[in-house]
């Protein structure tokens, strides 16, 4: 529980000191996600290719 509430803590104080950076990280995690997510959604639906 106290590791909660320090990470809680210091994700508070790095957004408030760093915003800009981390608009970024958030961003570049998101295009991250999706595309691991479409790759795997897509590889999934495909049928067979005879």
């Amino acid at each position: 529980m106290f590791l909660l509430i320090v990470g809680f803590a210091l994700g508070v104080f790095v957004g408030y000191k760093y915003p800009q950076q981390v608009e970024q990280v958030v961003e570049s995690a998101k295009k991250l996600f999706n595309d691991l997510k479409d790759k795997f959604t897509k590889g999934s639906t495909q049928g067979p290719s005879n």
